[in-house]
Formats: structure tokens, C-alpha cells, sequence
């Protein structure tokens, strides 16, 4: 009898790890995967997903935070955020929640979270940023044979605009880079991954027609708030920590090998969970459809 319930037992949890898996794998491709390519086809997509308009302050569920955005953003939540993204880029983005695109400008806000616990900044003096830039260029330029295969420009350049910064006033590591692409055009994207207590929050800032402004980029850790008691400097002894600290988290999302033999372990346990973040950086040519969000003013 005690080897019939152990049997079960093991039974059972294999059963359930793999619903789980195949639950994950069917949200994860339930998207239309026919990208549009006339401007009524756009138009189509445009009107098939659920667009907000700011101002909104949102409740950022995952994070247990919340976000706040300007009356001059179109916004998508959910499910619906994987899907535009998709068609924009050729590339699945599943963890991201929400998006946020000024519709006159094209500047754009991405966010995501990841509970990987409680991340110590200990380590950031392993922080080589001259390095960094190297390997971050080998990365994206693998990814583009998928944007070849689905049409879509490909990656020629990519430099530090502003290199790593861990502010310590707002728990924030803040980095922007400059994207060149094959049709002659420039993305400037930042990036501030905001800490707290039971994780950390990627915003991902992509400048419109204006520019890359950096306040823009800084401004990431004000419009996103952690809500009370599960901000940083809420942690307690005995609260889950992150398997690595922040430089070999930095490292990780930029797609960069460990620091120093030390950290290996804990950077391929990260690499392997957020695969998602390494593939691509959070790119869409806002202008290519500003006509879109001004045709629906």
C-alpha cells in the first residue's frame, strides 16, 4: 500500500508538471503569428487588440506595483502586449504586461517582472561595461536571422548612450543603447531594472521622434511604484534572495557571459529562466505606425 500512494504520489506531480508545461506552451503561442503587411491589414490588427488611453494609473499585478501614464499614451495590457509586439517585431515577447506608446511621438514604455526574490547589489564592482558592449553586439546580431526570415530590418550597430549606473537612492540600475539597423534608421532604447523586495521590475524605454532624452530614461523609476511594504528597503531576514546579485543580473538580461568564475552557476540558472529578455531588446519603430494611433484620434 505504501508503495501504491508513493507510485501515485510521483504519478500524480509528473501529471501536473506536465499540464503546467503544456498550459504555458499554449498561452505562450496563442498569438496570430500572420504578420500584416498593407496599411489596411495594420489597420485591422490595430482594432483587434484592446487599446487604452491614458492618463491611467495601472495596477501592475505581477510586480504588486503601480504605473502611472500620460494622457498623451495608448496602452496595452495582458495578453494583448505579446500579440502587437509580435507583429511589430517578428518576436515573441510573453512576459511583457504592459505597453505604453505616445501616440504623436512614438516614444514607447515596456514592463515586465520577474519574482526572482530579493537582489543584492554587492557585486556591482564585477560590473565591466567596455566588455559588456562587445558581447551585447555578438548577441544581437544573432537574433537576426529571425527578423530576416519575418522581413523586418536586421541589427549593424549597437554602443553604450548611457552606460550601467546602479542609483542607489532609487534601488535602480539604469543603461541606454544606440540600435542602428539595416534601413538606415536608429533606435535609442533605455532600460531601468527597478529592485524590490520579492524582485525586480524591467522598464524598457524606447525614444520617439524627439529623440533620446535621458529624463525619459530616469523617469522609469517614478512612473512605476512598488506598492507599500514590497518595495527594497521593505526586506526582512528570512525573505527569498535572488540566486545572483545585480551585476550578474545586468549581465544576464544583456545576454553577457559571467562575470567571474564565482557567479557562473548563478548566472545560467538566470539565463535559462529569462531567455525571453536575452533574445531581443524591447525594439518597435514607433513611426512606422504613428498614422495608426493618429487616424483613431
Amino acid at each position: 500500500m505504501k508503495r501504491l500512494i508513493c507510485s501515485f504520489t510521483k504519478n500524480f506531480f509528473l501529471i501536473k508538471i506536465i499540464l503546467l508545461f503544456f498550459s504555458f506552451t499554449i498561452h505562450a503561442i496563442a498569438i496570430d503569428l500572420n504578420i500584416p503587411k498593407t496599411e489596411d491589414e495594420w489597420e485591422k490588427a490595430y482594432n483587434s487588440v484592446n487599446w487604452k488611453q491614458g492618463p491611467s494609473t495601472l495596477n501592475f499585478n505581477d510586480a504588486k506595483s503601480k504605473i502611472t501614464v500620460g494622457s498623451n499614451f495608448s496602452i496595452l495590457e495582458g495578453n494583448d502586449v505579446n500579440q502587437w509586439l509580435y507583429w511589430a517585431n517578428g518576436i515573441k515577447f510573453p512576459n511583457v504586461k504592459i505597453y505604453a506608446v505616445d501616440s504623436d511621438e512614438g516614444t514607447q514604455y515596456y514592463f515586465q517582472f520577474s519574482d526572482s526574490g530579493y537582489v543584492k547589489t554587492d557585486d556591482w564592482i564585477d560590473v565591466k561595461t567596455d566588455k559588456f558592449i562587445k558581447e551585447i553586439r555578438k548577441n544581437y546580431e544573432a537574433n537576426n536571422a529571425d527578423r530576416e526570415k519575418n522581413n523586418q530590418p536586421t541589427i549593424t550597430n549597437v554602443s553604450w548612450l548611457y552606460k550601467p549606473y546602479l542609483d542607489k537612492n532609487y534601488d535602480t540600475v539604469y543603461y541606454a543603447l544606440n540600435i542602428g539597423w539595416s534601413d538606415s534608421q536608429i533606435t535609442e532604447q533605455g532600460t531601468a531594472i527597478i529592485l524590490g523586495r520579492e524582485g525586480y521590475t524591467m522598464g524598457s524605454y524606447v525614444a520617439g521622434d524627439s529623440g533620446y532624452q535621458e529624463q525619459m530614461l530616469l523617469n522609469l523609476s517614478n512612473i512605476h511604484t512598488f506598492n507599500s511594504t514590497k518595495q527594497y528597503k521593505d526586506w526582512k531576514s528570512g525573505d527569498k534572495v535572488a540566486a545572483a546579485g545585480i551585476g550578474a543580473l545586468l549581465a544576464t538580461t544583456l545576454g553577457v557571459k559571467a562575470l567571474k568564475p564565482g557567479i557562473i552557476a548563478a548566472a545560467l540558472i538566470l539565463l535559462k529562466k529569462f531567455w525571453f529578455i536575452i533574445l531581443l531588446p524591447f525594439i518597435l519603430a514607433g513611426k512606422l505606425f504613428s498614422g495608426l494611433f493618429n487616424k483613431k484620434k
